[in-house]
């Protein structure tokens, strides 16, 4: 059964309590700007936004602002974000991770043409951020949290808001101390949840509703609300 848009093994999985969302939640996205060693933008340059494990790509010319925003990202990673400007050195950002309903900053300074290709390792700030605490897990980091009956509640309990029910039965989950029956699952956007309201917590299985093997990225919001998106 193919689940998702990103790949037939690969999911976005987001819990959250029942808020307004104003943020994508099945992609990502990379903005930001590319100016020269004095802080001046640099119109007209090529930003190229490679998706490694896929090799897809998505790219970009910068506007008279230097300003570039790349947006439908699959969340994830990593990728290679890659600047080039006539007389600048080409400048190669490596390791840039993404997360579903987010946004990267990554500014990008170019030095005057010398015939090098600059390569760095990414540091890139992430905004629209929830307003309360959000946790959000990679493939690696699911790979390394020991589950005996491949549960998707032992990867939500990580998350310091989130608490479960311990009834073996029940396990219903809670996050941020609002009612179990309020939680909201999407994967890849797309929302599943128990519509006969017969087990705890919302989900529509007493199991595991998706093997851990599938999950790229698993999202925990408390209040979903992102600040940028709001106030466009």
């Amino acid at each position: 059964m193919r689940l998702t848009a990103i790949g037939a093994s690969v999911l976005a999985l987001t819990v959250a309590c029942v808020q307004p969302a104003f943020a994508q939640e099945t992609t990502s996205a990379v903005r930001g700007r590319v100016t020269d060693g004095g802080g001046r933008p640099v119109a007209n340059a090529s930003v190229t936004i490679v998706h490694m494990p896929s090799g897809t790509q998505v790219s970009q010319s910068t506007d008279t602002t230097g300003n570039f925003n790349a947006s439908g990202l699959r969340a994830g990673g990593p990728f290679r974000v890659t600047v080039d400007a006539p007389s600048y050195d080409s400048k190669a950002i490596e390791g840039v991770q993404t997360a579903a309903g987010s946004t990267v900053t990554l500014n990008v300074a170019l030095d005057p043409q010398t015939g090098n290709d600059i390569v760095v390792t990414a540091n890139a700030k992430r905004n629209g951020l929830a307003i309360a605490g959000q946790t959000s897990l990679n493939a690696d980091a699911i790979q390394g949290i020991a589950s005996v009956n491949r549960d998707l509640r032992d990867l939500l309990r990580r998350d310091p808001l989130t608490s479960l029910d311990p009834n073996p039965r029940g396990r219903a989950i809670s996050i941020g101390g609002a009612s179990p029956r309020g939680n909201r699952f999407t994967i890849d956007g797309v929302a599943i949840g128990d519509d006969f309201g017969l087990n705890a917590g919302g989900l529509p299985s007493a199991r595991g509703i998706v093997s851990l093997d599938a999950i790229d990225q698993l999202n925990v919001k408390a209040v979903p609300i992102d600040i940028l998106e709001q106030a466009r």
